[in-house]
């Protein structure tokens, strides 16, 4: 239905363009893209052809720079690009803008990519190779000045102004899918300097995202639909968290370290410490501390600890102390949390290829995809670093804590793998696509399908993990 996909599970409204081109563009008409603002008779559109000259001239009212871009770079481009004249009607449908106003779905309608592929499909079969250039050459002007003058737009958008900023917004979409059938174009990234991605950041807050977290807008390249498709996306709460009082320098949310919660709100289990000794002798000598989870008959569990060698393959664990499921200022956890983890890392796939990862990244690698089912748990993770157990907590042991800390790039370096926890993530359903055992019925791994890729990344950029320095 749409070009560009929307988070599967969201209840944020998608936003539209509303329709107020004032001016219909034609394709047939004798001048050109880079006519239409100088033939124009309106007092607004001649102001507008002048703001490739000079950015600090005053501003005309809003609402004529946002109907003239929708006229001249929205209808105008997207009749370029189909080389015919485009009946605005084609693109309006009526959505939810508080009333029963035609308006433009910034997803842009599939029926837009499917003619436009054709088209140029055809001509690239049709016509000559220096009359296709010649046609390729002139979509390439158009786009390139729209692009420019979006660009002037955007940097004189205020963030506030939602109609500006929407449609604009719909130009960006549609220059990207313009230039998916041409390599050599080129598009404008997001930049907190322009009004439109501070007016996407903006929404992006309303939805639930930590400020500082969107920090990676201005270092991070992203274009425009991804920024959108992220602004559309309600990070999960843990815990009814709110972070409306979060800048962009703190994040308003952030607490002292909390002792870990049980698996069940009923568990009375008791806690298990590893062997300190054990763990600050290792440290002091300069190596790192590696556990095993080990039981008995008459001990149960139990935590051995043993130094870091060359040989030793282990898993670096990697989570969110607010979550309160492996932080711990005791070097201890509770016995279900241990046993939680133990039957996660007993039911890691043996080897990287088990995590059928060029099911869904083929271009990326050419390796042959395993088949089959995968053989059971064999221990082959049994080895784990966690600082909960791994780095002395105890105000006395200051000086090892500060030792084992400063090692910490060179364990993640070190570690055959890395094994996130994240209550959001988590909670996250991947696509369901069957990527590994299932030990004792729990957990069972999956690997996302292609529909799922972008909340995957949506996930994992709103994700509290990814607030971590490491």
């Amino acid at each position: 239905m749409y070009c560009f996909p929307y988070p599967r599970a969201s209840d944020v409204a998608p936003l539209r363009a509303p329709y107020i081109a004032s001016s219909t563009y034609l394709f047939t008409d004798p001048d050109n893209f880079g006519d239409f603002l100088s033939t124009a008779s309106t007092a607004e559109v001649k102001y507008l052809s002048s703001l490739d000259r000079s950015l600090h001239a005053s501003p005309p009212r809003r609402s004529c720079l946002a109907a003239i871009a929708q006229s001249w770079l929205f209808f105008g481009l997207a009749s370029e690009a189909l080389g015919r004249d485009i009946e605005h009607r084609e693109f309006l449908d009526t959505g939810p803008l508080g009333n029963d106003e035609p308006s433009i779905d910034l997803r842009i309608p599939r029926w837009f990519f499917v003619e436009l592929k054709g088209r140029w499909d055809s001509l690239r079969n049709d016509l000559s190779a220096e009359e296709y250039e010649r046609k390729k050459n002139t979509l390439v002007r158009c786009c390139t000045l729209a692009r420019v003058t979006v660009g002037i737009l955007d940097l004189k958008g205020e963030d506030d102004d939602s109609e500006l900023a929407r449609v604009l917004l719909s130009v960006h979409m549609l220059l990207y899918i313009i230039t998916e059938q041409f390599d050599s174009l080129k598009i404008l990234q997001t930049s907190l300097q322009t009004g439109l991605t501070r007016y996407l950041v903006k929404r992006m807050v309303e939805n639930g995202w930590c400020r500082k977290r969107l920090n990676f807008v201005e270092v991070i390249p992203l274009f425009y639909p991804a920024l959108y498709f992220l602004s559309s996306f309600r990070p999960p709460q843990v815990r009814n968290e709110d972070h409306r009082a979060c800048d962009s320098k703190k994040c308003a949310v952030r607490g002292g370290l909390l002792q870990p919660f049980h698996r069940t709100t009923d568990c009375l289990c008791h806690d298990i410490h590893v062997p300190l000794e054990h763990v600050t002798r290792i440290v002091a000598a300069g190596g790192i501390p590696l556990i095993r989870i080990t039981r008995s008959d008459s001990e149960g569990i139990e935590l051995e600890v043993v130094p870091y060698q060359r040989t030793s393959r282990f898993t670096a664990i990697s989570h969110v102390w607010a979550d309160r499921q492996f932080g711990s200022t005791e070097n201890g956890l509770p016995k279900c949390q241990i046993e939680y983890l133990d039957s996660v890392l007993a039911a890691l796939p043996r080897q990287v290829e088990h995590w059928r990862a060029r099911d869904w990244i083929p271009q990326n690698l050419s390796s042959p995809v395993p088949t089959g089912e995968i053989q059971p748990p064999s221990r082959t993770y049994d080895l784990f670093w966690l600082d909960t157990f791994c780095i002395p907590q105890a105000a006395q042991h200051a000086d090892l804590r500060s030792k084992a800390i400063e090692s910490m790039n060179l364990i993640y370096a070190a570690a055959s793998q890395t094994l996130v926890f994240d209550a959001g993530l988590q909670r996250f359903d991947s696509g369901q696509r069957p990527a590994a055992l299932s030990h004792g019925g729990q957990p069972t791994f999956y690997s996302p399908d292609n529909e799922s890729l972008p909340d995957v990344l949506a996930h994992l950029c709103a994700s509290n993990w990814m607030g971590r320095a490491w």
